[in-house]
């Protein structure tokens, strides 16, 4: 539940429909993925690292695109299922979605349940969202 908690506190922390609270949850999406990426599967382990690259401006979107089409392939036909590497790649596969306007809520929620679901690191998650939240 330590999940729940955390993305209690980020949604009452941050106004998700503001714009500039959207780019914070974006980066605070890839900062917790970058400090797990050695618990990702290999074909994932690249996804934090290129939308981090687009969002300083060094990647283009049609990069980010590919990255995701990629993670989507490599679990066709598996996408709903509750393996834990399934999850771990979905979880990448939400750091590639650029936030939107009504449903950046729902996409933090996403990416805290494949965390947690996948089993990633709770200290890491920890870590990150006090690094860019303060709480």
């Amino acid at each position: 539940m330590l999940n729940t908690k955390l993305f209690d506190a980020i949604s009452s922390h941050a106004d998700l429909n503001d714009p500039a609270e959207q780019f914070l949850a974006q980066r605070f999406m890839i900062e917790a993925l970058g400090r797990v990426t050695n618990q990702l599967p290999s074909i994932a382990r690249t996804a934090a690292s290129t939308a981090n690259r687009f969002i300083t401006g060094a990647a283009t979107a049609d990069e980010v695109i590919e990255e995701r089409v990629r993670l989507w392939k490599a679990i066709e036909g598996r996408d709903q299922s509750d393996e834990p590497d399934v999850l771990k790649i979905r979880t990448a596969i939400c750091v590639l979605h650029p936030m939107e306007l009504g449903v950046a809520a729902e996409a933090l929620e996403y990416f805290f349940a494949f965390w947690q679901r996948g089993g990633l690191g709770l200290a890491e998650l920890s870590a990150a969202v006090e690094n860019k939240y303060g709480i």
